[in-house]
């Protein structure tokens, strides 16, 4: 399996950076609370029974997840998709340059960087509905 990881590249954080200073706009940071747990995982994961929830009459079997957990290397990849798919249904594009920089038609910038989102752009009552859309599906 390769590693995903849900990193924004510095340069991208440094150019919207920029452009908030240099347009006033205002700047949002979201924490997105427990984004690793309760995502669908699209592939096939088994781990052991943990101490304390070993079944005595099954005791050698493992558990097949159907959904994420802090620590699976399949977690980030699988957030990110949920995240994506959340953004892509209320019109937003991924960045060709950048893999978690979204755009919007009204000039939104959003980063991801793990479970954390800035939120930047030119029209703040914009950014309220997209915070209001963020916390009807995720708790921020």
């Amino acid at each position: 399996m390769e590693m995903f990881s849900l990193v924004i590249k510095p340069t991208t954080v440094r150019l919207v950076l920029t452009i908030v200073v240099s347009y006033g706009w205002n700047i949002h940071q979201l924490d997105v609370h427990n984004a690793f747990l309760n995502d669908i995982l699209q592939e096939e994961v088994y781990m052991a029974q943990p101490p304390g929830f070993v079944d005595p009459a099954l005791p050698s079997h493992v558990w097949r997840l159907h959904k994420s957990l802090y620590g699976l290397k399949q977690a980030p990849h699988a957030w990110y998709n949920r995240l994506s798919e959340f953004l892509i249904s209320i019109g937003f594009q991924a960045s060709k340059g950048d893999t978690f920089l979204s755009l919007d038609g009204a000039m939104v910038y959003l980063l991801v960087y793990i479970d954390d989102i800035l939120l930047t752009g030119s029209n703040s009552n914009v950014l309220h509905r997209l915070i209001n859309l963020l916390q009807s599906k995720f708790k921020l």
